[in-house]
């Protein structure tokens, strides 16, 4: 979903850091990245036109979403290290499938935000640019999805879909074949802050989410959370998944720093 919890630098290490994670730290310790959705219901094929699978020498990594036919956006924990090597990765758009279906478009240029920081996963966002009109389909299978206005507020107990590939359980580190998706509510910025106060709470580029035994995990990193057809967040970081005490953490794309950067870079 370093700090993450939907993040992950390496899938495997992800899995690992997980199983280390303690729910008794007394200091703040390192995020880890998240990467499935635990508990939720297979998407219908075209649900989720915007969705991608973000994957690094054919590998699924982490999620993304369209914002135009060739912007995606995703967490800047997937491809932290690897920024100037783009070519190592690509997009499969337009299928419900992680490894088959759709098409699938190279990376020519990666963006990681400037400010972001791996030890605390603050500004945990990146943009990555195809060719022109690489993540569109006449088919209607592949669609943007909108983005918040510069600090549009997040209000507390909103319904959100987040959606991935990842991990079905903490226990059972497999990806998902289908994508996947849960509602989960947003959380009042102050609980959540207590709630997480322990692993370093979070900051005004960060919200929470949660529901009960379903959450967003490894695997789903990067990818989105949606409410009534805007791109609120990305997937980011958490403690576990679908642990009852501690909310999923999602990058929020509202916050002026990054929305404004955003809009630099690609207009929208």
């Amino acid at each position: 979903m370093q700090k993450p919890r939907f993040a992950i630098v390496l899938l495997l290490l992800a899995g690992i850091h997980l199983i280390l994670e303690s729910s008794f730290v007394k200091a703040a310790a390192p995020r880890k990245p998240d990467s499935r959705i635990v508990n939720g219901r297979e998407a219908a094929e075209g649900e989720f036109p915007y969705q991608l699978s973000l994957r690094r020498q054919t590998v699924h990594i982490c999620g993304a979403s369209i914002l135009a036919s060739n912007w995606a956006i995703t967490a800047a924990h997937c491809i932290d290290g690897h920024e100037r090597q783009p070519r190592e990765f690509t997009l499969r758009q337009g299928s419900i499938m992680r490894s088959t279906g759709g098409s699938v478009q190279p990376v020519k240029a990666i963006h990681k935000h400037p400010a972001y920081d791996r030890a605390d996963m603050n500004f945990d966002v990146a943009l990555l640019k195809t060719a022109d009109r690489a993540l569109s389909s006449p088919l209607g299978k592949v669609a943007p999805i909108r983005l918040p206005a510069v600090g549009e507020a997040i209000l507390d107990s909103v319904p959100a879909v987040v959606s991935g590939w990842g991990h079905m359980s903490t226990s059972n580190p497999v990806l998902s074949p289908v994508l996947k998706s849960t509602t989960v509510l947003t959380v009042n910025q102050e609980k959540c802050h207590n709630d997480l106060r322990h692993h370093g709470g979070v900051t005004e580029a960060m919200f929470c989410a949660a529901a009960r035994n379903t959450d967003a995990c490894q695997g789903d990193s990067g990818g989105p959370i949606s409410a009534q057809g805007t791109l609120i967040g990305i997937v980011s970081w958490g403690v576990g998944c679908a642990d009852p005490y501690y909310p999923g953490v999602y990058t929020r794309l509202a916050h002026p720093t990054i929305r404004r950067w955003i809009r630099l870079l690609t207009k929208l």
